[in-house]
């Protein structure tokens, strides 16, 4: 006879699983959530107000259901070009790679040295975790190119670096990382070569990493 104690225990071990197999939740992990609203230029810049006179810039930061925080540590007086950290849509004027067959429709974009995209994470357990991601980066023309260089952090520790050339197609890049403590955790990447150098990622998503026979 199946016992209600029985069912309980079963209960229980059903919803462990369902909390730390999945993955952490990142808002917005595709930065589909808020649309690039200057569709002439198919990208914007995080700024305080929309304007869609260049440099083109929208209030994603503030924008219900965005998740992250953007922007840029370096004040580049003198070249608007490099504002720091946005979105773009496909076909932007930015030109991203192609969007074609990926699970996204936007990306952040990452320009200059500084420029910075975070979120605070919850729900972590102390152990080892994989970061997933898609990164590429901008075609060359004149004085602007791809070759910027991005770092992810967790709590303000590199876990990973990667040194892009120009026209790299989305490619899933991977990092492993640990933390001691559970609760909320700060995820942010950062592109760290200074110019108007330029990288675009999407699809963030953070799970437990398997142990080898799991």
């Amino acid at each position: 006879m199946f016992s209600f104690s029985k069912a309980f225990v079963l209960a229980a071990v059903v919803v462990v699983l369902a909390a730390t197999c999945c993955g952490q939740t990142i808002v917005n992990f595709d930065f589909g959530a808020v649309p690039v609203q200057c569709s002439g230029w198919g990208f914007t810049y995080q700024g305080a107000q929309l304007t869609c006179n260049y440099p083109v810039t929208q209030n994603f930061d503030n924008s219900p259901g965005f998740g992250w925080i953007m922007g840029s540590t370096i004040a580049t007086a003198g070249s608007p070009s490099n504002t720091g950290a946005g979105v773009v849509a496909p076909d932007g004027f930015i030109c991203p790679p192609s969007f074609d067959g990926l699970p996204f429709h936007q990306a952040a974009l990452l320009q200059n040295v500084g420029s910075f995209i975070w979120q605070a994470v919850g729900g972590f357990n102390p152990g080892s975790y994989t970061l997933s991601f898609y990164l590429g980066s901008r075609c060359p023309a004149g004085w602007w190119d791809g070759e910027q260089t991005v770092v992810a952090l967790v709590d303000g520790v590199a876990i990973g670096t990667w040194n892009l050339t120009n026209s790299a197609p989305f490619t899933l890049q991977t990092a492993t990382f640990s933390v001691n403590t559970g609760g909320t955790h700060i995820v942010e990447f950062m592109g760290t070569r200074a110019g108007d150098h330029t990288a675009f990622l999407s699809y963030v998503t953070i799970a437990p990493t398997r142990r080898h026979g799991q």
